[in-house]
């Protein structure tokens, strides 16, 4: 009996030959995210937030309007997409930026352009939308976590010079010099034995190397006077503004330190600055900028908390003054070998009222009201002391597991009480701070494992600022979407109704106030003018 084996059937695909009738309007469904996009770039008076000027690099046509590169960037963004060259690629083969864009194709240039132009504008937006999920509900506006994430810098740890690195390199300098005239000194000998002509190439060799060591001391003397002039201790040759930075305990990068403030309702991010500083410095400026953007008025009570490496005594009174309930972890006093723990200086009790202490074997300790400097970094003064001892201490049988010295000194910073406000904060309510954790880092680890940022494109403070500024808009709008819902969101843009005269009070007071805390004194007198400009 004879099989006869029938032919396979698949699913026939369409002729390439056919023609068809579509719009771009066909291709994109109504409930694509691409409609969000473009209602809320619709919704936005640009020029208000500064968007004024592209650039287009094809000789003698018209400039792209501002709305065109924003949606291209937003799109960018939210899908994974950064770099220029790649985004001008998706506007000719992407259908949904096709549509969003009106088929428009910007070359990489023009959309890089863009992006490096509109740092302080992007800002702007990013404050913006903080005012838009105010209005629809999303903010609780009664707490904030605060924290800061690394974020690589474009400049390499070779580029990055400290007094250690450019004294080893001119020691290499110095050694490798005295080799050459060595090796010169033996050449004079060979010269007696051997012909000119045979001499001649090795002396030739090691006059060039000589030459090459003198071009690299002049670099190397050249950095050394930029590192005379910076407080810094560092120097950046690639991205200037970069810093070298502890990441774990032995892991440093060159990078930026970006300070994240996130209400703790849906964990959206209501503040972000790109530093290049450590967390010590950045409380006040990362918790008032929340408060502004959040629209609370000084009066208004806010609850703030941040890990362990924001607790500075300058930051928490400097909250505590705009009536902000600081929840900063604590740092606990480091044991001493000779000082039994019952002796250490949280155990002494201070009385205000006559600015003393007393000690646990109930003797007094006074101050005579002087105070004294503690110098920090750069040998500037980091805060005011006093400080406090008693004669009993000569005649008191547990000296010995008091102190080694004569007498026991006490110092009482001048922001003691704010850092004992915030102690107790913790003490009493130690259920408010574990929520920190929760709230802040979800953020972060949404940007650098979903997105996959982990580093910026650009190079500059300002700029890298309106890089992160875009990059955490980003994460809000695809948070909005998720907790609303497509109708919900587009419903919430349309009857939105943007206020821009508090973006502008907030671009004159908060970001300028910020860079001059990061003693930039010399990008103020460069900037002032455009952000001036751009204010009013």
């Amino acid at each position: 009996m004879q099989f006869i084996q029938s032919q396979p059937r698949y699913i026939g695909g369409q002729s390439r030959q056919q023609t068809y009738f579509s719009t771009l309007e066909d291709q994109v469904s109504a409930d694509n995210a691409v409609r969000l996009i473009d209602a809320f770039i619709d919704k936005l008076d640009l020029q208000q937030l500064g968007f004024q000027k592209t650039i287009h690099h094809s000789g003698g046509r018209p400039p792209y309007a501002p709305q065109v590169l924003l949606k291209l960037y937003l799109y960018g963004y939210l899908n994974k997409i950064r770099s220029s060259r790649k985004l001008e690629r998706e506007s000719i083969r992407n259908i949904e930026l096709q549509w969003l864009l009106q088929n428009l194709q910007p070359n990489y240039h023009t959309i890089a352009d863009f992006r490096k132009l509109h740092a302080q504008s992007l800002q702007s937006m990013f404050r913006l939308y903080v005012h838009f999920l105010g209005d629809a509900g999303l903010l609780g506006k009664t707490t904030i976590a605060v924290d800061g994430s690394k974020f690589k810098a474009v400049n390499s740890k070779k580029n990055n010079y400290n007094q250690k690195k450019i004294d080893k390199h001119r020691q290499f300098i110095k050694d490798k010099a005295e080799k050459y005239l060595q090796e010169l000194d033996e050449l004079d000998k060979e010269e007696q034995t051997q012909s000119k002509e045979e001499v001649q190439p090795k002396r030739d060799k090691i006059k060039q190397g000589l030459e090459k060591l003198k071009e690299r001391t002049i670099k190397y003397d050249m950095l050394q006077q930029q590192l005379d002039n910076t407080t810094d201790k560092q120097i950046s040759t690639t991205d200037p503004d970069s810093r070298s930075i502890l990441i774990t305990k032995s892991i440093v990068e060159i990078a930026y330190n970006v300070q994240n403030a996130v209400d703790d309702k849906h964990n959206l991010v209501v503040q972000t600055q790109a530093t290049n500083s450590n967390d010590g410095k950045a409380l006040h400026t990362a918790a008032t900028q929340a408060k502004q953007n959040l629209q609370l008025q000084k009066e208004d009570s806010l609850m703030v908390l941040a890990d362990k490496g924001y607790h500075t005594g300058a930051e928490l009174q400097h909250c505590q003054q705009e009536n902000m309930i600081t929840h900063v972890a604590y740092k606990e006093q480091p044991g001493v070998k000779h000082i039994a723990n019952e002796f250490l200086a949280e155990s002494f009790d201070y009385d205000k009222a006559t600015d003393s202490y007393t000690c646990p074997a109930g003797a007094v300790l006074t101050s005579l009201g002087t105070w004294h400097n503690k110098k920090g970094e750069a040998n500037e003064t980091s805060f005011r002391f006093k400080t406090y001892r008693t004669g009993a201490c000569k005649t008191c049988a547990l000296k010995s597991q008091c102190t080694k010295l004569n007498k026991r000194i006490i110092q009482r910073s001048e922001y003691q009480d704010a850092v004992e406000i915030n102690d107790n904060n913790i003490k009493q309510n130690p259920q408010y701070y574990k929520r920190r954790q929760a709230i802040v880092e979800h953020p972060f680890g949404t940007i650098k494992r979903h997105f996959g940022f982990t580093h910026t494109l650009l190079k500059g403070l300002q700029k890298v600022n309106g890089e992160m500024n875009l990059i955490m808009f980003c994460y809000n709008f695809l948070r909005t979407k998720n907790i609303l819902g497509f109708a919900k969101m587009l419903e919430a843009i349309q009857n939105w109704q943007p206020d821009y005269s508090k973006i502008v009070c907030v671009l004159k007071n908060g970001f300028i106030k910020m860079i001059y805390k990061q003693n930039k004194p010399s990008f103020i007198f460069n900037n002032y003018q455009l952000l001036f400009l751009r204010a009013v």
